[in-house]
């Protein structure tokens, strides 16, 4: 069903983008097939433009993150990765012998990859490394696993200035504590904090962004021997029903704590954890119906959230809301969606501390959504506002909603051409 609103939207805008070429200063809009039809554009401003609004916390889904934000800024805001090894080796060949159980460890260490891309970062950094293995504790209890945040957990640290940095770090980890894994056959869940001599915040690759993370260990101090490498794995939760969760689990992002005061009468998108902000149209029919739209705009008055600095910035995307009538759940309803660029071409890059107005160009989508006409089949007017990347900044943008007052709430400002009939008369 989702495809198929997808395809007719877009032949719709396709369709009302190409019936004429709209050139309005000569008296006519397609002088070939419409000779001599007067035009007189119309302006009008639709303010209350929607008939709802709201925000929804948690995007995307835990471990379906492109990379783990790890970020210490102060009392504001801190996030952590966790990163499984459930399946560790725990026998080795020597050269020329049998097989044997490993029973020492040499060079244990982690390999991570950094995204430094619009990172912050102090002039030292520091990389802290947990034992975060609860087996009493449900997989999703994340509560539980910061807790296991303590400096008697902490089994890695490696610190390093910042203009040493590499995308490619080695931090060594206690060869007692993974030991101690391999012996008894335990998982070895590791989890990544950051720290340093001021706010720091940088991203670390995932299974879902690569490369990911890799373990290495020595069975032995003889150098002859290859170092042990383990990809990421994850055993929990079991049963068949589980496989998908087994995968985002491998890896994710914990938001330990975030303190930036939330803001009444506002629409929010990005920050940690992910928001979306669902839109509702309201738009009057005779627009949709009875005229063609030449330009659309939607209005959105930022209001300036006390985070970051004024260099800091975030991309905000519309996309287009596929859920049909039947999904009442608008959480859900946020997460069907239709990819970047369809029938909202642009995008806005803002501060999070700027304010002023902010402006989608939609008359193609406008089009689009006179198309379905009355079907009541058709998805709901709606835009979803999502920040790209998505929980990997931490940067959260907002707009005065639907619940401000009048002169900073959304509105929609349209040109259009009332009753034109295009064609051959």
């Amino acid at each position: 069903m989702m495809r198929r609103w997808l395809v007719v939207l877009a032949v719709a805008a396709a369709a009302g983008v190409g019936a004429c070429s709209e050139r309005l200063d000569g008296g006519g809009a397609c002088p070939s097939l419409c000779p001599q039809q007067s035009v007189t554009i119309r302006d009008t401003v639709i303010s209350p433009v929607l008939a709802f609004d709201s925000t929804y916390v948690g995007y995307p889904e835990i471990g379906q993150e492109a990379g783990m934000l790890l970020a210490t800024r102060g009392d504001t805001l801190e996030t952590r990765g966790v990163v499984r090894f459930d399946q560790l080796v725990t026998t080795y060949k020597p050269t020329n012998d049998t097989t044997q159980a490993i029973v020492r460890l040499d060079s244990t260490k982690v390999r991570i990859v950094l995204n430094r891309v619009r990172a912050t970062l102090p002039a030292s950094v520091r990389f802290e490394v947990y034992d975060v293995d609860d087996t009493t504790a449900a997989d999703t209890a994340t509560a539980r696993v910061l807790a296991l945040f303590t400096p008697s957990r902490r089994i890695g640290t490696y610190t390093v200035l910042r203009d040493s940095l590499k995308d490619t770090l080695f931090v060594p980890l206690s060869d007692s504590a993974v030991l101690s894994k391999v012996k008894r056959g335990a998982h070895l869940r590791l989890g990544f904090r950051v720290d340093g001599s001021g706010p720091v915040s940088l991203r670390m690759h995932s299974i879902e962004s690569g490369p990911a993370a890799v373990l290495s260990y020595r069975p032995s101090p003889d150098t002859a021997l290859r170092a042990i490498t383990l990809s990421p794995f994850s055993l929990t939760p079991t049963g068949t029903n589980f496989p998908e969760i087994q995968s985002d689990l491998i890896d994710y992002t914990l938001v330990a704590f975030n303190r930036i005061a939330a803001a009444p009468n506002t629409m929010s998108v990005g920050g940690m954890p992910g928001r979306r902000a669902y839109l509702r149209f309201n738009i009057p029919r005779f627009i949709t119906d009875s005229t063609t739209v030449i330009k659309a705009s939607l209005q959105l008055t930022q209001r300036p959230v006390p985070f970051g600095s004024g260099s800091d910035s975030m991309t905000v995307h519309a996309h287009v809301g596929l859920a049909g009538p039947a999904i009442t759940d608008l959480r859900r309803a946020s997460n069907i969606i239709s990819g970047p660029g369809l029938l909202v071409l642009d995008s806005l890059i803002v501060s999070p501390r700027d304010s002023g107005v902010r402006t989608f160009e939609l008359y193609g989508l406008l089009r689009a959504w006179g198309a379905q006409g009355a079907n009541t089949n058709a998805p709901p007017r709606a835009l979803v506002l999502r920040a790209s990347p998505e929980a990997a900044l931490p940067f959260e943008a907002r707009f005065f909603s639907s619940s401000a007052p009048a002169n900073l709430r959304p509105t929609m400002r349209i040109s259009y051409i009332r009753g034109t009939v295009f064609g051959v008369p």
